[in-house]
């Protein structure tokens, strides 16, 4: 990444995260408190702020399609590909009308302060690749925060294909919301990595597609049902590039 081209606009966006930051003090006395209704108020409407200011120092732009398929309320689990960095930033951009919703990041975000502190305080969950007694945990973790009412989100090929392409699936993606039997929303995105990750420079004016994909009620189904819903999410996930 040319970071001569790059960096004015990465200082803006660490700037950003900066005044999501102002904000925790009064995470800390939520969560302190157990006010669950009221911290996950406090991430939906931070979070979509901060989708909106981002959005606009980026110039970036959205085509949604499908989003009538988001239920009114969470907790559920959202499954998606991922392109680029900007991925997160669409998600959010689309949940800011709806309801909260964290993520489960990879544990080298820790090292980006303040975007850090931003990741921990949406109750996003960090994740040690390849580490399985690490993976047990943070399925736990999710587990505990779906129960309270958290909607989560994860990106299933546990890395950016920076392309248009889609990289395999990790199966065990599926444990997360297999373990708290809840709804899984399968979307698929396209176009995010057009901003950085295409040529290694940023390039202003990109559209990230957004398709919401129908609800799978795997709360509803046995064990055999779960296995094949899984096989099915990420073929839907794929049709949605066709």
């Amino acid at each position: 990444m040319n970071l001569f081209k790059t960096g004015p606009v990465l200082l803006k966006i660490f700037g950003t995260a900066r005044k999501y930051n102002s904000h925790i003090p009064e995470f800390k006395r939520l969560r302190k408190a157990g006010d669950i209704e009221g911290e996950k108020a406090l991430i939906f409407s931070a979070s979509g702020e901060w989708a909106e200011d981002a959005s606009r120092i980026l110039k970036l732009h959205y085509e949604i399609e499908g989003e009538e398929n988001i239920p009114d309320k969470g907790p559920i689990m959202i499954y998606a590909n991922h392109q680029g960095l900007a991925d997160i930033l669409a998600l959010y951009y689309l949940f800011r009308n709806h309801f909260q919703i964290g993520f489960i990041a990879k544990n080298e975000w820790r090292k980006l302060k303040p975007l850090a502190n931003a990741i921990e305080y949406t109750r996003s969950i960090f994740l040690v690749r390849d580490n399985p007694k690490e993976a047990l945990k943070a399925v736990s973790e999710c587990t505990d925060l779906l129960s309270k009412g958290f909607s989560m989100a994860i990106f299933p090929e546990g890395t950016r294909s920076q392309s248009h392409k889609i990289g395999p699936f990790r199966i065990g993606a599926f444990k997360f919301a297999d373990k708290a039997n809840i709804p899984i929303l399968p979307i698929t995105l396209d176009g995010s990595y057009k901003l950085f990750e295409e040529t290694g420079d940023y390039k202003p004016d990109q559209t990230i597609k957004i398709k919401i994909h129908p609800l799978v009620h795997i709360e509803q189904m046995d064990k055999r049902q779960k296995k094949n819903a899984a096989i099915q999410i990420e073929r839907t996930i794929r049709e949605g590039l066709e």
